[in-house]
């Protein structure tokens, strides 16, 4: 008969393999510290093109490593606050940040008032989507305005291969990457995974269409309603 600590290591196993976004935590968390350490040794080697192609995967490595563990905690419902903010300037910001570094990210439209929001969870959401066309297209055009039914849409659009329309659901789920990938372009296929959570979690939508002349319309609606002074919310 088997001790009571290997039934405990048994319940505790089965437990784990029934929860696959706490293995993804727990491996892409592990993974985080070999990495580094992988990382300082070849930045220690002789300067030379080999040298700095495994630096170059082993940042793509923590880039996917980093992937995972958000969207694993995007997925466990992490707290989200919601506060009055200055939409506009936190849009303004973005944009201006990836400009500094050289990306072609340009910003067209206003709300003009307050909102209600996590700022945190919007800017993170919109970052991935950023990115992602930045991947595919080399820019991105970020597009805000009022739509009926007091809501607001921010529109991410690129002029990349878009997606086929048979697919534009599937991508939003964990891993999967379109047929219409750039050869070359890697990833873990849980860009738009991430970001379909975080919409969610701020009680908003994340829509997919192609866009009219080639590229991806990437549309955020947040149905909230503008901000008032009142002490804010929290959810």
């Amino acid at each position: 008969m088997p001790t009571q600590a290997a039934t405990r290591i048994v319940e505790f196993s089965a437990a784990s393999l029934t929860d696959p976004l706490r293995i993804l935590a727990s491996m892409s968390h592990d993974l985080q510290t070999p990495l580094t350490r992988l990382k300082l040794r070849a930045e220690a080697m002789a300067d030379s093109i080999e040298r700095n192609k495994l630096i170059a995967d082993l940042e793509e490595m923590e880039h996917l490593v980093r992937q995972g563990i958000v969207y694993a905690r995007s997925r466990h419902g992490a707290a989200v606050t919601l506060r009055r903010i200055d939409l506009d300037a936190c849009l303004q910001s973005l944009a201006s940040d990836y400009r500094d570094i050289g990306k072609a990210v340009t910003l067209f439209g206003r709300i003009g008032t307050p909102w209600i929001t996590c700022q945190h969870a919007l800017r993170r959401t919109l970052m991935n989507l950023i990115d992602n066309a930045l991947k595919y297209a080399g820019s991105a055009e970020l597009c805000v305005r009022r739509v009926p039914g007091n809501s607001i849409s921010i529109v991410v659009a690129d002029r990349g291969p878009g997606i086929p329309p048979a697919e534009l659901a599937s991508v939003m789920q964990p891993f999967y990457r379109a047929s219409s990938c750039v050869a070359g372009v890697s990833g873990a296929g849980l860009g738009l995974s991430i970001a379909h959570e975080l919409a969610t979690s701020l009680g908003g939508a994340l829509s997919l269409a192609n866009r009219e002349g080639g590229g991806l319309l990437a549309t955020l609606t947040l149905a909230a309603c503008p901000a008032s002074p009142a002490t804010p919310a929290r959810r």
